[in-house]
């Protein structure tokens, strides 16, 4: 019990109080303290990706030899996992026409290469042509996936009499690529899923607001109210409908662009930086509670 609760709860203890110090003492070694305990977190924050990408790995994988439920969802992630693991450490892609020389027709060189690279022709033009810039730089983040490809790009730069060679990208820009075998898995299959779940969540939140919205007391009447002035202030209907209040300039206050703007910047402004003050008070106490012993949940008790 003693070294699994009271050294770690002093360990805890004596941290807290040392980083709280270093707000109030801006000298050493006090003064860079925060730097140091940012690397330490960093360092943590990458130990606990390993931990959680294995204990993916132990949850979903013991889905699918057991056959649970759902197991055939758990298989799609293992292999997803795998997948972009590949394609971050491993199967990088992201060959590119490197251009040396544009030859003797360059116009058409540029004209192939703003195609390949989805950039306007002026744009490849500047780069190539005024001395000191870097031809690579327009071509790093738009390589092509794979190195036939590539190489097929190259050939018919030669064929255009300009000198071409073939590149790859560095270890490490390939994850920033735009088209390397990483950022199509994020692009082609981890953004649209993305965008799915959060289109989803509009039902929740109309299911939600409708619930809220019920007229029960004053409360819920002020919100229902200023929820309705709001989102009509937000939208081009609600301007429409009382475009008419601008030309009278003692009604122009019932614009409801203007309500829904003062709402927002006053009583939503109120209410949020209360809340606000609360969050902080809360931080205070559960710290408070750390430091001196008597919050113990974080290491597993009551």
């Amino acid at each position: 019990m003693f070294w699994k609760r009271t050294i770690p709860a002093i360990i805890v203890a004596a941290v807290g109080v040392i980083m709280l110090l270093s707000w109030f003492i801006p000298h050493a070694p006090f003064g860079e303290l925060e730097i140091h305990a940012t690397q330490w977190y960093d360092i943590i924050a990458s130990f606990a990706m390993i931990l959680g990408a294995l204990n993916l790995l132990k949850l979903q994988g013991r889905k699918v030899v057991k056959h649970q439920k759902g197991w055939p969802y758990s298989l799609a992630a293992v292999l997803a996992f795998f997948l972009t693991l590949s394609f971050g450490f491993f199967i990088k892609g992201g060959y590119y026409p490197n251009l040396i020389s544009a030859g003797d027709n360059p116009e058409a060189v540029y004209a192939k290469i703003a195609e390949v690279t989805a950039t306007k022709i002026e744009d490849v033009r500047s780069i190539y042509e005024f001395p000191g810039s870097n031809g690579e730089a327009i071509l790093l983040h738009k390589a092509v996936v794979s190195k036939r490809a590539a190489a097929k790009v190259v050939d018919e730069l030669e064929d255009l009499g300009a000198t071409a060679s073939l590149g790859e990208l560095k270890w490490g820009s390939h994850v920033q690529g735009q088209k390397t075998y990483y950022s199509w898995v994020f692009y082609s299959f981890f953004t649209p899923l993305s965008a799915t779940m959060f289109a989803l969540l509009a039902f929740f939140v109309a299911s939600a607001s409708y619930r809220a919205f019920k007229i029960r007391n004053a409360e819920a009447t002020v919100l229902l109210v200023s929820g309705i002035l709001i989102m009509l202030g937000r939208v081009p209907l609600g301007a429409y409908l009382t475009a008419w209040t601008q030309k009278i300039s003692w009604l122009s206050w019932l614009h409801l662009p203007v309500i829904q703007e003062w709402l927002y910047q006053y009583p939503n402004a109120a209410g949020a930086r209360a809340i606000m003050i609360g969050i902080g008070l809360g931080i205070v106490g559960t710290s408070l509670r750390v430091i001196l012993g008597i919050e113990k949940s974080f290491m597993g008790g009551d």
